[in-house]
């Protein structure tokens, strides 16, 4: 393995952060719609493979390693052809190997963990029991350098990361009015980590606030605290971006109290019932138009945007009538389309289910035959072409130990698929 990281190394050059902040010379003319620096992809897809005792780890262990199907020759123009049995990758190295080997140039992380067995060792606690020593920072950061050195081995970038986000920060709204002193020590640790593996974005997996309320104070304390959070990273030049789910799209409540007589979703009579009107702006928007564009950006899941499409449809007017508003992400995205840094590329095959009932897809690979999400018509139509970066995720892309192979697998054809799209 240390000799093929050595022949990619001479291969590849790392890519400079510098170059997600601008289109690439790539995605000029009527070429690819997701340029091939910008081809990237979580690592929550291929979870399962971190975790795992690598090929390597499994000889020097004397230990049989994981067996699974990664493709045959005609893979994966054809999915079915399985290839044979054979070792599976296990470990960040090797899994690095493998992504870039599919096409793959930008990795953002779900985590940093892996199995201690594989080369690099166990991810250290930058923070035991929610305090960060000098000791725990120190060894936190050399883990940090070895990943490093693993991205470039294979021409990779680090393109952001799902982790630690701060509950405190300086603002009369955060708990005490400022960040804690523990807050303050790990989020700088953090930003380290993330300016040594060279990360332009730092971010959640979460929405800005919790979308189970969406009432507008706290979608505005919300971007309060994001612009906070970014005026600390910035000073490492790296932005700290929210994630969203598709309750992030639904109505915010930011009328008066009315009445309503009618089921939101069926229309149906229901008993009079008080509730708060909804002027029709979702809540992502509010967060949008309350931070400042050279602080705030964040990710978009496509996917989740789609299913937002599909279930938040009927607002209640400031008359208290229920009101039809489809909700459109690719107009969401073009009318402020850098705000949009980051996407999840996560593809779906949508149900039988009536609109505003249940999510209305369900995950398959991108590009998937059965796919009804026109990625080809969202990318050409948002603007500023082959600015953002997108990464491939499917949450139920890992087999478990009756497909082992699975999510790498799915990321060969994702990657394939992603690369095919022009306009």
């Amino acid at each position: 393995m240390a000799g093929a990281g050595a022949a990619a190394a001479a291969v590849f050059s790392p890519l400079g952060p510098a170059s997600v902040f601008s289109p690439s010379a790539a995605s000029a003319g009527n070429g690819r719609l997701i340029p091939d620096g910008k081809l990237g992809t979580i690592t929550y897809t291929q979870r399962d493979v971190p975790t795992r005792v690598g090929i390597a780890a499994s000889a020097a262990l004397g230990v049989s390693p994981t067996m699974g199907y990664l493709g045959g020759p005609e893979f994966p123009e054809n999915p079915a052809d399985l290839g044979p049995l054979v070792p599976l990758p296990g470990g960040w190295l090797e899994l690095f190997a493998f992504l870039a080997g599919c096409g793959f140039k930008q990795i953002e992380f779900a985590g940093y963990g892996q199995n201690a067995a594989n080369p690099g060792g166990a991810a250290p606690n930058p923070a035991p029991g929610g305090v960060t020593t000098a000791e725990s920072r120190a060894a936190y950061l050399a883990y940090a350098r070895t990943l490093r050195g693993f991205l470039d081995a294979y021409g990779l970038q680090a393109i952001g990361n799902h982790g630690f986000v701060p509950n405190t920060w300086y603002g009369p709204n955060s708990p005490g009015g400022t960040m804690s002193t523990q807050d303050y020590d790990r989020l700088q640790t953090e930003l380290e980590f993330a300016a040594i593996l060279g990360m332009p974005y730092m971010g959640t997996g979460s929405d800005p606030t919790s979308a189970n309320n969406r009432n507008i104070e706290p979608w505005t304390v919300a971007g309060e605290k994001w612009e906070a959070l970014n005026r600390i990273s910035l000073q490492w030049g790296i932005h700290m971006y929210t994630h969203n789910h598709s309750p992030a799209y639904n109505f915010l409540q930011d009328g008066p109290l009315v009445t309503v007589t009618e089921d939101r979703v069926t229309g149906a009579p229901i008993a009079p019932t008080v509730v708060r009107a909804e002027s029709g702006k979702r809540l992502m928007q509010h967060y949008l138009d309350v931070t400042s564009p050279d602080l705030v950006v964040v990710e978009m899941d496509v996917y989740w945007s789609h299913v937002a499409q599909h279930q938040w449809r009927w607002r209640y007017d400031e008359n208290g009538k229920r009101v039809e508003d489809i909700f459109d992400p690719t107009a969401q995205v073009a009318k402020q389309t850098t705000r949009y840094a980051l996407f999840h590329a996560k593809d779906g095959d949508a149900t039988s289910q009536p609109d505003g009932v249940g999510d209305g897809y369900t995950m398959i690979p991108f590009g998937d035959p059965r796919s009804d999400i026109d990625y080809q018509g969202f990318y050409k139509n948002i603007g500023a072409k082959g600015y953002h970066n997108s990464n491939y995720e499917q949450d139920n892309a890992p087999g478990g130990n009756a497909d082992p192979g699975q999510s790498l697998r799915f990321s060969k054809i994702s990657a394939a698929n992603m690369g095919a799209i022009r306009g």
